[in-house]
């Protein structure tokens, strides 16, 4: 399943602003650690989707604001702390690529 499957749950601006922050997130990302395998990459995008999702899950609609959560997560400075759906609950497919 893609990112873009959960668009009817979102209004359009509010997708739009999801979808901005995973591309920038991910640009971010690919710009800082050059050298990410092919499943690391992969894997980079899933988690970037799943937490983005539920963040906006739980309220989070700036684009910022998604982006630098999706960024900490990657990190792991964010410890479930995103509620609502719970990563583990999400389809490990989920990405928008």
């Amino acid at each position: 399943m893609r990112l873009q499957d959960y668009s009817r749950f979102f209004r359009p601006e509010e997708f739009a602003a999801m979808s901005t922050a995973y591309e920038s997130a991910l640009r971010h990302l690919r710009t800082n650690r050059r050298t990410l395998t092919a499943d690391q990459v992969r894997i980079l995008k899933r988690n970037l989707a799943q937490i983005i999702l539920a963040s906006a899950c739980n309220g989070k609609r700036d684009t910022s604001r998604l982006k630098e959560i999706a960024l900490r997560g990657i990190s792991g400075r964010l410890p479930q702390q995103l509620g609502c759906l719970g990563i583990q609950l999400l389809p490990l497919s989920l990405s928008i690529a």
